[in-house]
């Protein structure tokens, strides 16, 4: 994997060093509620490395450059995972960005970028994602990148002590083509 780079962002394939903050942020109050996946424990954190770096998954550190002679600084990770060469899908996952920098329309140009490199450089046909219903920020920001509601699946998730419903999108590769030019009009 190569690394995806813009003016303000650079997604890099999560290294040890990044570990740490990324399970801090699943222990992040404002995050838990809407991540799919409960806390976990260093240990845990480093076996999901080690498997993220044996199969085809795609795991992203997220960094955001503020300022241009700066270090850039570590937001979170966002990915393509059980991709499937043969039928040509993945599904994206994992858009953790803490609160300070949302607004900026950091997710949207990470996700925009990593989402050109599924269906361009690992020429996928389709990209689905499953999201708690409640989940209104991912869900604006998967519209916005014409990403179509398929339906929901009831009960899907044990999370935070009951069943949760999650809501399917997915986005085809025609259909990012599609949006792609009506962006550059």
């Amino acid at each position: 994997m190569r690394i995806l780079e813009s003016e303000r962002i650079i997604l890099k394939p999560v290294e040890p060093e990044d570990l740490n903050y990324l399970m801090e942020q699943r222990w992040d109050a404002d995050l838990t509620d809407y991540i799919i996946h409960n806390p976990i424990s260093s240990y845990n954190q480093q076996q999901w490395y080690e498997k993220i770096c044996r199969n085809a998954d795609v795991a992203l550190s997220i960094f955001y450059k503020e300022k241009p002679n700066e270090k850039p600084v570590l937001l979170g990770a966002v990915g393509l995972y059980d991709i499937n060469q043969r039928h040509q899908r993945a599904t994206w996952k994992t858009l953790r960005i803490p609160k300070k920098y949302q607004g900026l329309g950091l997710a949207y140009e990470a996700s925009i970028m990593l989402i050109d490199y599924g269906f361009k450089t690992l020429n996928l046909n389709k990209i689905t994602n499953d999201v708690f219903p409640d989940n209104e920020g991912i869900i604006a920001l998967l519209k916005k990148m014409g990403f179509k509601e398929e339906g929901r699946l009831k009960q899907h998730y044990f999370h935070q002590g009951k069943f949760k419903d999650v809501v399917v999108y997915s986005l085809l590769r025609e259909e990012y083509y599609v949006w792609q030019s009506a962006q550059q009009k």
